[in-house]
């Protein structure tokens, strides 16, 4: 029997999983779980599966909360030994209150989303674990009700998702690559557990992907695009983590997160074939094997570490909830700061974001007191303008000058993030951003500390032309969020070789 061991830092260390598991006691189904299905094909395979997965454990919605603490929690802590959620849809960091109560800043997320079915979160597809997962709550109002696909032009995007219109001009949501085949293989699940729900044609003019039958239950046109994530982006250990803490809770299991391979036998290019369970690899974690073989090129954990240690100040606006949205124009809600803003003037509730200044009046806010040396700081902000209004966003350290950003993105575009270096920065420094074109949003600010030869835990801060002979021979060039990509176009914070690194172009 094989044991896959893929994208090892994906989510969490090998061995603090193995640790977790063999403290636990679970590493694979028993042996007869999956015995209903050997020898079937097609449609008579999801049949079989169907059976073995539908009778499970109903968690209630409001029950879920707690099921979230022993499914979702990461090792990391908080200072009050709270443990950090895993959010598939943003880098945010929660935490568990530790009473089975909900986690402030997040929601119940359902990846197949409940106004498919009309049937609420009632029936045992609205609450069950496998599907409905804890989520940044912005990042799951933008993600809606829609369906997986490829999003070319973004009206939300974070590093973990994006929201937005595909090249059809078709509403769709779309995880970032190393998420891509664990949202597939959830599709395949809800599919095969619940072909007899409700599902719509379509829900508010948005696709639904699922339809209501006994076979194929996806939808046509978007079989292959599931296939192919399910192939690119290979099953994980927090994948496999995670499905077998929810088997504990609910006592069933995510069948192509053991056998990813089954959505071919079922939907794909191997249809006209038996399953063989003897010959079947099934995807799990070998307790016994006390020094796995990981992934030779392992992807960074995208759970953001710079926060420990080096980001002094982080503030995401999250509380900002009501007033006029940041896409959308409406009535405005005065918003007074908070522990990490303690100056603002005119400045707006935005629907998670804020918005800085009026049609005649130029918006500020200003960081509190931030504990710091001195030295070289990184200060950010995701932003974007009102309307046509592309500007420039101030940002001044008192006793260290100003500096200004320029920005394009408008209301309805993604944020873009900006970022700058300060030097010979005082002690104790606070920041102020101000708006020079009057109304603009901002979506979360950032200060940094960078490294120096003094401080090796920092930040490293390198011009792009330095890197530029280099760049060719990198082979592990990632962003923050840890997703790999190519070439480095702005400047910003990145992952190269197993450092972090912050490029000034």
């Amino acid at each position: 029997m094989g044991f896959l061991f893929v994208n090892p830092m994906k989510k969490l260390s090998i061995s603090l999983l193995l640790l977790l598991l063999s403290i636990c006691g679970y590493a694979q189904p028993s042996e007869n779980y999956y015995k209903p299905i050997d020898g079937k094909k097609e449609a008579a395979l999801k049949a079989a599966l169907h059976d073995v997965i539908a009778p499970h454990t109903k968690i209630s919605y409001n029950g879920l909360w707690e099921a979230y603490e022993n499914v979702d929690y990461l090792d990391n802590t908080n200072s009050s030994g709270q443990h950090q959620v895993f959010d598939y849809y943003s880098d945010q960091v929660f935490y568990f209150p530790g009473n089975g109560s909900a986690v402030s800043g997040m929601n119940r997320e359902h990846v197949v989303p409940k106004s498919w079915w009309g049937g609420g979160t009632g029936v045992a597809v609205g609450s069950d674990l496998l599907q409905v997962l804890p989520s940044e709550s912005k990042a799951n109002g933008a993600k809606n009700n829609y369906p997986l696909g490829i999003v070319a032009k973004p009206s939300f995007s974070n590093g973990r998702m994006k929201a937005g219109d595909d090249s059809n001009g078709k509403k769709v949501f779309e995880p970032c690559d190393e998420y891509k085949g664990d949202f597939a293989r959830i599709y395949f699940y809800v599919a095969t557990c619940y072909p007899d729900a409700n599902w719509q044609e379509t829900n508010n003019s948005v696709v639904v992907a699922l339809k209501k039958e006994a076979y194929p239950t996806l939808k046509a046109e978007f079989i292959d695009m599931l296939l192919e994530w399910n192939a690119k982006d290979t099953v994980s250990t927090w994948e496999i983590t995670r499905m077998e803490r929810a088997y504990n809770q609910q006592g069933n299991r995510n069948p192509f997160v053991d056998y990813p391979e089954l959505a071919n036998y079922i939907w794909g290019d191997k249809k006209t074939e038996e399953f063989d369970l003897a010959t079947a690899v099934l995807h799990h974690i070998d307790v016994d094997d006390p020094d796995p073989d990981p992934d030779p090129d392992p992807d960074p954990d995208p759970d953001p570490d710079i926060e420990h240690g080096d980001t002094l100040l982080i503030e995401t606006f999250a509380e900002c909830e009501s007033g006029n949205s940041y896409n959308s124009s409406g009535a405005s809600k005065t918003w007074i700061g908070n522990d990490n803003i303690v100056s603002v003037t005119a400045v707006y509730e935005a629907g998670g974001a804020i918005k800085m200044g009026t049609g005649s009046k130029a918006g500020s806010i200003q960081t509190r007191t931030i504990d710091f040396e001195g030295g070289t700081l990184i200060v950010e902000a995701d932003i974007k303008g009102w309307s046509s209004i592309e500007g420039l966003l101030e940002i001044s350290i008192p006793d260290c000058g100003s500096q200004q950003a320029s920005y394009t993105a408008t209301m309805n575009d993604a944020f873009e993030k900006v970022s700058l270096t300060f030097e010979d920065v005082p002690a104790n420094p606070s920041v102020i951003y101000t708006t020079t074109s009057k109304r603009c949003f901002i979506d979360e600010i950032r200060v940094i500390k960078a490294k120096t030869q003094e401080d090796p835990d920092g930040i490293a801060t390198i011009a792009d032309d330095s890197f530029a002979l280099s760049r060719t021979s990198a082979t592990g060039i990632y962003s923050i969020t840890g997703q790999r990509i190519d070439t480095i176009d702005r400047s910003g914070l990145y992952i190269i070789n197993g450092r972090k690194i912050f490029v000034k172009k």
